[in-house]
């Protein structure tokens, strides 16, 4: 059966003509009740706090709760995402919420830019790496071990000197902002190599973090959020060159972005081809009709897609109709198995037809 599953990954990575998409389905959201054993709300979080042990349980269940799941995807084991790992390593403090786990700033109103070098917490490093050595230690070789979500630098620097500030500096000060892009996808890049030399191969191969795709080589991802916000020509110039040199430092991986987003997707047409795109498909965004050009033309460039959150029948039927299913995969959202399993057999209904239901 897993056997089954990563040749169809492989058959993916290498868009090779196939019957269907990688169908997955994604439960719940991703903050871990387990952070309220280590901080509560209003809490600053300190790289001590995050023992790795005291999340095993959680982990454990979450791992055979969604591998339970008749789908495709591959569910492995990674430090907990909603943790803002790298901007904590930059020395944001990093604040806990009812609903969330934030990055404050750190550069003030009123200070330069142009002097603005963020110092480094190696603690914060080194407890990312603690984290992924101890899933090492408890869950493999059972299952595939993952890297922490480690955000791209257009969001990082939002979280450093925030959003507002970074779309006026972008106008006053872009080369500044070309520093500092830099700076982050160098830090980016270091983390990640470091720690995806801790993580060992599972059944020949790599699995990724967040979107749960089986690859032949060591993998990562990213996101640009905040880049929703510029125009296309800021995010070519600025952000977009330190986006493709990341991806040159890891053989594969996917870019994560949200469906308003729909206005760059072009521009990550020149990504190497063992780097998805992968779209969340978000219920204030553009739906899946507006952007189908944009899919199609990516696919057309030879880019694999990932189309995210998927909850409505309608929009996987226009997907799976529009869009080849070499090198696609669709991935459902739900808040419980029983909602999960009902939208995999409206995606199987689209994909085969009733008659095989």
């Amino acid at each position: 059966m897993l056997k089954d599953r990563t040749s169809r990954h492989l058959a993916f990575w290498r868009r090779e003509p196939v019957d269907r998409p990688v169908l997955g389905v994604y439960l719940g959201g991703y903050l871990s009740e387990d952070i309220y054993l280590v901080a509560k709300d209003g809490d600053l979080l300190h790289p001590d706090q995050l023992r790795p042990e005291l999340f095993f349980t959680t982990l454990s269940k979450q791992l055979n709760l969604l591998n339970d799941l008749d789908q495709d995807l591959i569910v492995p084991v990674q430090p907990i995402s909603s943790v803002p790992w790298l901007e904590a390593m930059f020395g944001c403090p990093i604040l806990v919420s009812a609903h969330s786990i934030w990055a404050g700033k750190l550069l003030e109103k009123n200070s330069p830019i142009e002097s603005f070098k963020p110092a480094w917490d190696e603690a914060w490093e080194e407890a990312a790496l603690h984290f992924v050595q101890a899933l090492v230690r408890q869950f493999s070789p059972d299952a595939p071990i993952a890297g922490p979500f480690l955000r791209g630098p257009a969001d990082v620097l939002a979280a450093l000197i925030g959003a507002e500030r970074l779309a006026y500096e972008l106008i006053d000060h872009p080369a500044d902002i070309q520093r500092l892009a830099a700076l982050c996808a160098q830090r980016w890049v270091g983390v990640t190599q470091r720690i995806l030399a801790e993580i060992p191969a599972w059944m020949d191969g790599y699995v990724l973090g967040a979107r749960w795709l089986y690859a032949p080589a060591s993998c990562s991802y990213a996101s640009e959020d905040i880049t929703m916000l510029f125009s296309p020509d800021t995010y070519r110039n600025i952000f977009l060159p330190h986006n493709e040199w990341m991806t040159e430092q890891v053989p594969y991986g996917f870019w994560h972005r949200h469906s308003p987003s729909w206005h760059h997707l072009k521009a990550l047409s020149g990504l190497p081809p063992t780097w998805a795109v992968e779209v969340t498909m978000d219920p204030g965004g553009a739906r899946s009709q507006k952007i189908l050009p944009i899919l199609k033309e990516l696919q057309n460039s030879g880019r694999c897609l990932i189309i995210f959150g998927l909850n409505d029948p309608v929009e996987v039927e226009t997907l799976v109709s529009n869009l080849s299913p070499r090198g696609l995969c669709l991935t459902v959202q739900a808040d419980h198995p029983e909602q999960a399993s009902r939208l995999l057999e409206a995606v199987r209904e689209c994909v085969y037809g009733p008659e095989i239901l």
